[in-house]
């Protein structure tokens, strides 16, 4: 009986058997071909860029700059605001939205440059290993001095000066922590100074004219009183130098009684020795590379006006 009801479903069997089979395939290769999310790393300063000051304080904010003498950023916060300005010696490192670093006054340590994906402590430990670099934002200054201030002639007042040649100065500056700067300096010039004597003695009339060539070279610091957001920077100047001189003199006597009759002195003296420049004065920053300043103060000259530039 079993064996009769068997051969006459036996199609029935055979198309039920190859229908499950055909599901189980279809179900099968639909999980196999489904894909599992790969999940991705998240930036840590995705959308801002991170700036790590020197004492290890941290800046949210887009950097717009980074100059010579000042970082501009735009803070996270007011992105249509104001634009904010740190200056670059209080910077160490800018950590950029795109996870690039560059180092304002510090160096990568050779792991940290391998390291694509830093941990979240690396600038205190960057900070903490790295010796800081005083010295940096070099700066060449020139300027050009008037009204005489430095001479070795003797009794100085007593004689009327005419047109000279201006003092001319030229200066290398170094910054060394926050508002202090370093330089050393050289400076030359000419005075010329004349007299007239008469000497009812022996009637004679003495016209001296002298002739002053001046030269210094001086190490000095320059301190600025306000922060660095300012453009206009008043400074005190002050350092000990080397001063030259070399006088030229030239002395005609003539005698009231005789004109025809003129006797001419010639000589000259040079003389070396140390000296102190104290000046005080203002700098304006006209951008991040061209300044241009003002000072009076005791020198080569009396009075100064000079620009300068940033080498970076």
């Amino acid at each position: 009986m079993k064996r009769v009801l068997f051969k006459k479903y036996k199609s029935l069997f055979f198309v039920l058997s190859l229908c499950m089979l055909v599901s189980v395939q279809t179900a099968y290769g639909q999980m196999d071909s489904t894909r599992v999310p790969i999940p991705q790393p998240v930036k840590q300063n995705a959308g801002f860029d991170v700036i790590v000051k020197m004492n290890g304080d941290l800046v949210y904010g887009l950097v717009k700059e980074v100059g010579p003498n000042y970082v501009s950023y735009q803070r996270t916060d007011i992105p249509d605001g104001p634009v904010y300005t740190i200056p670059r010696s209080d910077v160490y490192v800018i950590s950029y939205r795109n996870q690039v670093k560059d180092y304002i006054n510090g160096r990568a340590e050779p792991d940290e440059m391998q390291n694509e994906q830093p941990d979240e402590n690396w600038y205190n430990d960057s900070i903490n290993n790295k010796k800081i670099n005083y010295f940096q934002n070099p700066s060449l200054h020139f300027g050009l001095g008037f009204l005489r201030s430095f001479s070795k002639v003797e009794n100085v007042k007593n004689y009327s000066s005419s047109a000279s040649f201006p003092v001319v100065s030229l200066a290398y500056e170094i910054s060394y922590q926050n508002n202090l700067q370093l330089g050393i300096m050289i400076g030359f010039g000419s005075h010329k100074f004349s007299n007239q004597q008469f000497s009812s003695y022996d009637s004679t009339n003495n016209n001296i004219n002298l002739k002053e060539n001046i030269f210094g070279l001086y190490v000095y610091g320059r301190y600025y009183f306000l922060s660095n957001k300012s453009p206009l920077q008043p400074f005190i100047l002050a350092g000990p130098g080397i001063t030259s001189s070399n006088i030229h003199s030239e002395n005609k006597i003539s005698f009231t009684n005789d004109n025809s009759q003129i006797i001419l002195v010639q000589s000259g003296t040079r003389t070396t020795g140390l000296g102190i420049m104290a000046r005080v004065g203002a700098q304006y920053f006209i951008n991040n590379q061209f300044q241009v300043s003002f000072d009076a103060g005791v020198g080569l000259s009396v009075i100064k006006v000079g620009i300068s530039f940033n080498l970076d």
